[in-house]
Formats: structure tokens, C-alpha cells, sequence
């Protein structure tokens, strides 16, 4: 029987137990709980097999006997109409998880999983109540780019186990020459992944309700494929497009297609790219068609859908060409709203182009900022007018932030764009993580349990609610004890680092790096003449040496108390140290310059020397570290874009790319001081 719950109540059992995603609703129940040690088995009373379980749980021996124990039964009796929701009681007998399918059973056991493990961290008790859950998104993918490097196959099977853990059902791997094709083999990396242990992975998967579907790079990003293949470029010089009017690109595309829904036999989707295409219908094939560039963009796309669904998959398409064919783009991205937006807005081209857009495709509208904006939310309104099937991408990290996502993780941009899927009834939402700046992909998880926790439910928490359960879930840090503040001061630390030995020059991966002009070096016949011209970089790097040992303390601390992935925190620890290394040379520059006499002079020119110096034992370290899970360097053999995408991570073979302003000042630093003589 239920009691009459109060707001403080719900509060006191959300204080302690942090499930994350929040459930849709928490019910406390009368009378007793339950200690989670009191429990001693699981069983599944339902004909189907035992959901895979988490590591505490999995302990438990899987038939009845004497004690408490855990319930599952599959029925369709008062439990959500959702396949994948659950209703998870909590009373002195024991836990009941009752559900309309196997997949409810498996999110409840990691629900239950949860709190179990909240009791064990906090040694409390699990009171007597009644989760009712279910996802307000069906579809909740998380984008996985491999385009610049791969991890390790263990690491993938851990993020399998993850993105399970956080109720994430999909993902969306964009292959490049990471695949091992075997009908077109000079399209693989050397290094790639091979059909069968992709295979593998996603039988592993799909044993976790996570449905994995391949995106595979068509009309443009296809440097992966023209490298290779030059008689199918578009443009001679450019191994950005395939032309869209040689029958031969088809052949090869649905051959790069088929080895991938082999590989990746259980999902859903096939993603086919399309986006962000520069120069079409300048070829001789092209201009003899007689058709626009627009309309030779939706003759590939028809063909290449008609494709997937003789496959059995539904076609997924990026959705920028259309908007920019009809000149909408600037106007989607602009914060324009009431009558400016209304003059702006104008339809007649997309009207007009209408039964160019196959019907059975899903348009993929992809925002990596805040999608809530007034004409943001028109262009969803079009497209549900026009009766076309359109699912969300936000980020969890995107291009423009190498090294590490900022803004909390993009979490405030994946919770606005979630609301928006719920309300406008979108077919489902993708966090996408771009490899431009390669990021570990540890600094990137925040963002995929904030897609965990907002496509689930979009409005159970708050930015900093969920910031603080996050802590708890990953690390064991209680609420409360804001021991992720180290996070947001990281973040705020990377945006000096980005520019801070450089008078001008950009590193943006997403937006293209350019060449760059380092500083200056003191010049010793003019002392303190360098320390003005760069006073606002002195007075920041200050502010940012004070930063980095702030966030060192609490890294440090940090690493002590957790109970759980100590391993994030230490790709936290060596970013810091990354982030840290201008802002040394910076103040150890300015000590020398500052020097007013030659024993000050040459303790500074010894301290500068040392810096320098310090750089490999730097690089080493965080290389130590990152290598753990990731392959640091392309495989001998491996042939180079001609275009580069110009991202960062693209830069060099190696990891060269992470320092590409620190490494030359480092050199320029060292050549000048080898010219000076150390009395």
C-alpha cells in the first residue's frame, strides 16, 4: 500500500540513492527495506534467459533458496507500456523487477545494480518503495568516431558495458578506414578492425539491448576512399567528393556498405554521411546530366537509400545540404526570433524541391549548440509538416574543442535538444563525439551519460543535479561533496591553453587549424620590454599557474577517495599537466626578462632551460597514460588524406599533433638557448 508521499521524502531517498538516468517516478513504500547484503539470490521467473548483469548481482547464485532475494518476471500487467520500462519494488521479503520484455528486466537489474551499490558505498539501508520507469526517447544512440585513431577492442567492450549501465540502447559508429573491407581492401587501415571481431563486439552489444549500426562517409568526406580511388573524384585536385554521375562510385559505396552490415549484423540503421559536400557538378559526367548540384546531391542520396532498404535498413542522412541549397543555414544558426525571423524565413526552395526527399529516409538534424533557439525549432516544425522522419544529433563533444569538451560536457545542449525531441516526437536522438581533436574519449563520458541521463528522462534533473550524480555514479563521490569541481576549472584552464604561445594561428579541429606565428623570445639588450608586450598572457598565466595547482590538490584528492574509475581521473590528471606546460614557459620567459642582473639572469636562464627540458618527461607521461586504451600513432604503412579534413588530430602520424604549438616553441626556446653562453 502506498503512503502519502512528500516532496522531502522523494528527496531523502534521491539524497543517498543516485540513479542515473533518474527514474521517471519513485514511490516510497510502507513499512520495511531491506539491507542490499540481506539479499542472496536472483532469479527469473519468466521462460526467458537471465539478463546479462552488473558485477554485483552477478554474485548473487541464480536459484531460489532460503533468505531475500530478487524477482524478475516478465508480464503485462501494471508495468509500462514501454518495451524497455520496469517497475522495481523494494520491500523486507526482497526485490521484485517486473516488466513486458527482456529488455525491461535488463534496465531494472542495472537500476537495482545502482542502488545496491549506493547501499554498499554508504552503508545504508535501501528503504521499502516502487520505481516506475520507462525512456521518454525510445532511440538514445551515442556517436562513435573513429576516423583519426582507435582504442583497444578491450576498451570498446568496456564502453558496451558502460553505455549499458546508463541505459543507452544504440550506437552509431562512423568507420572510415577503421573496418577491415573485404571487398574493397585497399580501403582498410592497416590496423583496422576486422569483420569478425566487429562482429563479435556487437553480438556483445546486442546482449546488452545497445543496437550498433555503421555510419560510412559518402558523397563527401571521402578522402578514406580517394586516396585510393582518384577516377572517382569529382574534383581532380580534391579528394573530398565522389561524383555523384559515375556508376562506378555506387559500385564501390555498396561494396564499403555491404562489408559493413556484415560487421555490424544486428542494427537498425545505416547512416550513409552526406553532409557538408563543397563542390559538386564540375565535372564533364556531372555538367552533361543537365542536372543543379542540389539535384545531383538527391540523385545520390536516392540511390543510396533505395540500398539500404533492399539491406533491411533504415537509411540515416545528414540534413545540412538541403538548408544550405535553400539558403536557410545562417538563418537556423542565428538567434534571430518574432518578426525578424519571420521576414528571414523563407521555405519556397525546400517547398519547391520537396519530392526530391526520399520519403522512407531519416533527415538527421544535427545542432551542437542550443537547439531550443526560435528558428531552430521552425525548422522541425517544417519538417513535421512535410511528413519526413527526423532524429536529433547533439554533441558530446565536438570539433571545436580539442583536448577536452567544454560547457559541462555539452550536458545543457544535450538536455534542451532531448525536451525537443520528446515534444516534437522525433524518431530519437544521437550525442555525436567527432575525432577532429582526437579527445580521449575518457574526458568524453560526462557527455554520454548526459545523453544517458536526458534521453531517458529529460527533465528529472538539473545541469548541477546531474553533474552531482554523475560524480556518484562514476567515481563514488557522495552529492554534496562537489569533489568534480576540478572538471569545470579544467575546462576553463584549456582556453588559454589553446592560444597561449601563439600571437595568432588557430587549433580548432572543427573549424580548420592555419598557420601560426609563435611569440617572441626576450631580447636581452632591452629587459622588461617582453613582459610588456605580453603582459595580458603574464597576468592570465598567473591566474592559470594558481588554476593548475587548485586542480591538482583536487585531482588528487580526488584519486584517493574514489571507489571506481581511477583510470578517468588520471587522463584528467595528465590533461592538466598538458594544459599547465605554456603557462610554465610563459612565467619561466618572463623571469628572465624581468632579471635585473646576471646572477638573477642566469638562475632564470637555468630555470627556462629546465622547463624546456621538462617537456619530454611531460609528453611521456601523458603518452603512458593515454596508451593504456588508445593506439598512439598510425600503423606503418598508413597513407595520409590529401585534404586532411584539416583537423588537428591529422596533423601527424604520431601524437605530434597534441602539441603542435608547444613542440617548435619548445625547439625555438632551445636553439636560443644554446646560442647564449652560461657564465
Amino acid at each position: 500500500m502506498l503512503v502519502s508521499v512528500g516532496i522531502t521524502q522523494i528527496q531523502a531517498i534521491s539524497s543517498v540513492f543516485q540513479i542515473l538516468p533518474k527514474p521517471q517516478h519513485i514511490e516510497e513504500l510502507k513499512g520495511k527495506g531491506i539491507s542490499g547484503t540481506d539479499l542472496q539470490f536472483i532469479v527469473n521467473q519468466s521462460s526467458g534467459e537471465m539478463p546479462v548483469l552488473g558485477p554485483i548481482l552477478n554474485t548473487l547464485p541464480q536459484a531460489e533458496m532460503q533468505g531475500k532475494g530478487v524477482y524478475l518476471t516478465i508480464t503485462d500487467k501494471d508495468v509500462p507500456e514501454s518495451e524497455e520500462g520496469y517497475v522495481l519494488s523494494v520491500n523486507e521479503k526482497g526485490v521484485v523487477i517486473a516488466a513486458r520484455s527482456e529488455a525491461g528486466l535488463f534496465y531494472g537489474c542495472q537500476t537495482l545494480e545502482q542502488v545496491l551499490e549506493d547501499s554498499r558505498d554508504y552503508n545504508c539501508p535501501i528503504p521499502a518503495m516502487k520505481i516506475t520507469d520507462f525512456p521518454s526517447i525510445a532511440y538514445r544512440a551515442v556517436h562513435l568516431d573513429t576516423k583519426h585513431h582507435l582504442d583497444r577492442m578491450e576498451y570498446y567492450y568496456a564502453m558496451m558495458d558502460k553505455l549499458a549501465r546508463y541505459k543507452i540502447n544504440a550506437v552509431i559508429w562512423e568507420l572510415e578506414d577503421k573496418l577491415r573491407y573485404t571487398r574493397r581492401p585497399e580501403i582498410a587501415s592497416p590496423n583496422a578492425i576486422s569483420k569478425q571481431e566487429m562482429q563479435a563486439l556487437c553480438r556483445y552489444a546486442k546482449e546488452r539491448n545497445i543496437d550498433v549500426s555503421p555510419l560510412v562517409q559518402g558523397l563527401g568526406h571521402a578522402s578514406f576512399i580517394l586516396k585510393h580511388h582518384w577516377e572517382l573524384r569529382e574534383n581532380p585536385k580534391s579528394d573530398w567528393e565522389l561524383c555523384p554521375s559515375n556508376p562506378e562510385t555506387y559500385d564501390l559505396l555498396y561494396d564499403l556498405y555491404a562489408d559493413a552490415l556484415e560487421a555490424m549484423p544486428y542494427g537498425k540503421y545505416l547512416h550513409i554521411g552526406g553532409d557538408e559536400i563543397t563542390a559538386i557538378g564540375i565535372d564533364k559526367r556531372c555538367k552533361d546530366t543537365g542536372k543543379t548540384a542540389f539535384e545531383l546531391q538527391m540523385y545520390w542520396l536516392q540511390n543510396v537509400c533505395n540500398y539500404a532498404k533492399e539491406k533491411g535498413r533504415v537509411p540515416i542522412f545528414w540534413d545540412d545540404m538541403p538548408l544550405k541549397y535553400a539558403g536557410l543555414w545562417t538563418t537556423i544558426l542565428s538567434d534571430m526570433s518574432g518578426e525578424e525571423l519571420d521576414k528571414a524565413w523563407n521555405t519556397k526552395k525546400l517547398d519547391q524541391a520537396i519530392e526530391l526527399f526520399p520519403k522512407d529516409c531519416i533527415y538527421m538534424r544535427w545542432n551542437y549548440g542550443d537547439a531550443t533557439k526560435p528558428a531552430h525549432m521552425k525548422l522541425l516544425n517544417w519538417y513535421k509538416e512535410k511528413g519526413l522522419q527526423v532524429m536529433a544529433a547533439t554533441a558530446a563533444s565536438s570539433g571545436d574543442s580539442p583536448f577536452l569538451p567544454r560547457n559541462n560536457t555539452k550536458a545543457g545542449f544535450i538536455q534542451g535538444f532531448s525536451r525537443l525531441v520528446v515534444e516534437n516526437h522525433l524518431a530519437g536522438i544521437l550525442a555525436t563525439a567527432w575525432d577532429d581533436g582526437s579527445p580521449h574519449l575518457e574526458t568524453v563520458w560526462r557527455g554520454y551519460i548526459a545523453q544517458g541521463e536526458f534521453g531517458w528522462n529529460p527533465t528529472g534533473r538539473t545541469i548541477d543535479e546531474f553533474m552531482e550524480a554523475h560524480g556518484q555514479r562514476e567515481f563514488g563521490f557522495k552529492a554534496g561533496e562537489n569533489r568534480m569541481d576540478f572538471l569545470k576549472e579544467l575546462e576553463e584552464a584549456f582556453f588559454f591553453f589553446d592560444g597561449a604561445l601563439v600571437e595568432s594561428g588557430r587549433r580548432n579541429p572543427a573549424w580548420g587549424t592555419t598557420t601560426f606565428t609563435l611569440i617572441d623570445l626576450p631580447d636581452q639588450e632591452k629587459p622588461g620590454e617582453w613582459a610588456e608586450k605580453y603582459k595580458e598572457k603574464i597576468i592570465q598565466a598567473e591566474k592559470e599557474s594558481l588554476r593548475f595547482e587548485k586542480i591538482r590538490k583536487q585531482l588528487t584528492d580526488a584519486r584517493k577517495m574514489a571507489r571506481r574509475n581511477r583510470y578517468t581521473l588520471e587522463v584528467y590528471e595528465q590533461n592538466n599537466y598538458l594544459q599547465n606546460y605554456p603557462v610554465r614557459l610563459i612565467l619561466a620567459l618572463r623571469d628572465y626578462d624581468l632579471a635585473t642582473h646576471e646572477q638573477q639572469r642566469e638562475e632564470a636562464q637555468m630555470k627556462l632551460a629546465e622547463v624546456c627540458s621538462s617537456f619530454s618527461s611531460m609528453r611521456t607521461r601523458l603518452e603512458e597514460v593515454y596508451s593504456k586504451t588508445r593506439f598512439m600513432e598510425q600503423p606503418a604503412g598508413y597513407i595520409e588524406d590529401m585534404n586532411h579534413h584539416n583537423h588537428l588530430s591529422a596533423k601527424s602520424q604520431n601524437s605530434d599533433w597534441l602539441f603542435l604549438y608547444e613542440l617548435p616553441m619548445v625547439e625555438k626556446v632551445q636553439k636560443w638557448l644554446n646560442s647564449k653562453t652560461i657564465k
